[in-house]
Order: structure tokens, then sequence, then C-alpha cells
């Protein structure tokens, strides 16, 4: 099967490097697909799952923050904030920051903490989905 190099950065490490079959990633319209030969993009990421399928056929699903990703020449960089395995995801830690973020909108604050917390809101249900599967 054709495939194609992924690297996978978040801010703190690396967390993918090799040849994949596939990549799902979180975009702000919807999920989009990355399959070999695919067109030249660079674009924006959403916070959400990413999921990409290794040379072996093993699927891997991690938690991505927002970012970037470019394809050039069957060669991909994704480059996120934060990365995490659904598994790695500590839930209560999540659902505080759910209820800290809810509480932040519902007092009368500036544009901007407006916007940290709809942002902290916007984090904290993705990872709490991603760790719906696991519980």
């Amino acid at each position: 099967m054709d495939t194609f190099d992924l690297k996978i950065i978040a801010s703190d490490k690396y967390v993918y490097e090799g040849r994949c079959q596939k990549l799902i990633i979180p975009a702000f319209d919807g999920e989009k697909g990355i399959l070999p030969d695919h067109e030249n993009i660079l674009m924006a990421t959403d916070i959400g799952m990413t999921r990409y399928t290794t040379e072996e056929g093993e699927t891997v699903e991690l938690f991505t923050g927002l970012g970037f990703i470019e394809v050039m020449n069957n060669e991909v960089l994704f480059l996120v904030q934060t990365s995490e395995k659904p598994e790695e995801i500590d839930a209560n830690r999540a659902r505080e920051a759910k209820e800290r973020a809810e509480e932040a909108l519902r007092q009368k604050r500036s544009l901007i903490e407006y916007h940290h917390s709809k942002a902290s809101l916007s984090r904290a249900m993705a990872r709490l989905k991603a760790t719906s599967k696991y519980m």
C-alpha cells in the first residue's frame, strides 16, 4: 500500500515520525483526510481527535490542540500545541477545567477574557470527549 512521510510535533515533544497510510485531522469545518500523493496544502487545524494509520496498519488516536499542517511532495508536517493519547488524559482534571471555564463564561468579563474562557471550554470538552471512549 502507498504511504507518505508523517511528522507530528507538539510544542514539548516529537509525537510521531515515520511512514503513514492515512491521516485524519480536526479542521475548523470538520475532519479532513490526508492520503498518499495528496495535493500540497498549508492549513490551520482545530482542537480534536487526530487518527493516523502506520505503515504496518496500526491505527493510533491522539487528542491534539490547535496547530498547522503542511503537505508537500508526499511529506506531511503536523505542528500542534499539545498532543495526548486518550488514556493519558486525566478526566477529573478536564471536568474541573470545564467547570471553571463555564463559570468564567457566566461572569461578565472583558471580550478577551470571554474568548480565553471559550477556548478553555472547547479544550476541556474535546479532552472529555477523547476520554469517554476509554472510561
